[in-house]
């Protein structure tokens, strides 16, 4: 990047890309006092090519190009422990670099970058990691990505509280190598609690009923942080397990059916959600969430997506939700960043979603 003149052909990899969208596109030319009768992107384009852009201006483009796989992704894990065990002689030391020496059987296209270790701070272990990724088929502007993944731990008597978040596959992956060694080490020094397991929130974890019931419980008004506004989209499942079950209405409507994906406005009053007795025949894999806020030091509107995201392996397909739109209002974007805003929300979520598994998974989970 810092051997490259940003105009012409080197432009052109950058601008062309669909994650620039027009209205960044747009400021760029408006910052720079040109005026275009026409908008459209592909009209616009020759005027990018025969620009020479600032340092400034480059930053700017190369940073949206970076924000694609930025969302944070959050999971969580529950660890048994010995709750007599004080928390900083659960901060163990963990080499990540071996960890992945020693689980993958292939050279990945990533590689750890700087040195990761488990810290205490805030009464919390927190372990953050960032991979670099190399790609030699794609263009200069997307050939290197930096994704990060963290894990925060917190002790609760008997339980660490594990927070998982994420931007990418494989930095979720270095964050699981690093769970799982970490399991390994507590079990060598006796401090986690025999006969137990780390327990996730999966999809088998629950009936097709209290699933629909555990996603729902997401339309509620958070004190102090967002205020539901509305659902936006569902995608469901029929299940295969009770298609002769199906009554006549589902049976016709789902025949040929294998997975169905609504949006719209206020889908709470859709019939899938108000016909609660349909609810056992069918299988809810992902929800979002539409909140409004003006609690948080700022105005503003969050949509959020609930989801259990493998759709190879439904049953232990891991619960997730990350937010998917964040909108401040211009008069409070001095006073407040999206980050901010983020970590409240993410925080208020996970110690939320842990309390409802508790109450909607089934026993013999």
């Amino acid at each position: 990047m810092n051997n490259i003149l940003p105009n012409g052909t080197e432009l052109r990899d950058l601008l062309s890309n669909s994650f620039l969208t027009t209205s960044y596109l747009n400021k760029l030319l408006q910052d720079k006092g040109i005026i275009t009768q026409n908008s459209d992107r592909n009209a616009s384009f020759p005027i990018y090519m025969s620009l020479l852009l600032s340092q400034e201006e480059f930053i700017y483009l190369y940073e949206k190009n970076n924000e694609k796989e930025e969302k944070d992704k959050v999971k969580s894990v529950v660890i048994p422990i010995d709750e007599n065990i004080d928390l900083a002689d659960l901060c163990l030391d963990l080499n990540i670099k071996e960890i992945l020496i020693d689980k993958l059987t292939y050279t990945p296209n990533y590689e750890i970058y700087g040195t990761p270790n488990m810290v205490i701070s805030n009464d919390e272990i927190n372990l953050d990691i960032t991979i670099k990724k190399t790609s030699n088929i794609k263009g200069w502007s997307n050939r290197e990505s930096y994704h990060t993944a963290s894990l925060s731990l917190k002790k609760e008597n008997d339980k660490l509280i594990g927070t998982k978040t994420f931007t990418s596959k494989d930095s979720e992956k270095v964050i699981d190598f690093a769970i799982g060694n970490y399991e390994e080490k507590l079990k060598e020094k006796n401090y986690f609690k025999k006969d137990k397991i780390i327990s996730r929130i999966l999809f088998g974890n629950f009936s097709n009923v209290n699933r629909f019931k555990f996603f729902y419980s997401f339309a509620n008004d958070f004190k102090d942080i967002m205020k539901f506004d509305e659902i936006t989209d569902i995608n469901i499942l029929p299940d295969n397990k009770k298609s002769n079950e199906l009554p006549l209405e589902l049976k016709d409507f789902f025949n040929n059916v294998n997975n169905l994906s609504l949006r719209g406005k206020k889908l709470q009053d859709h019939i899938f959600i108000t016909q609660k007795d349909n609810h056992e025949f069918i299988q809810l894999k992902s929800i979002k969430f539409k909140y409004s806020f003006d609690k948080m030091g700022c105005d503003g509107t969050s949509v959020i997506e609930f989801e259990f995201p493998d759709k190879n392996n439904m049953d232990t397909s891991e619960f997730q939700f990350h937010i998917s739109s964040l909108l401040i209002d211009k008069k409070d974007k001095e006073l407040v960043t999206n980050s901010v805003i983020t970590k409240k929300i993410n925080s208020v979520l996970n110690k939320y979603k842990l309390e409802k598994f508790e109450l909607f998974r089934t026993e013999e989970s």
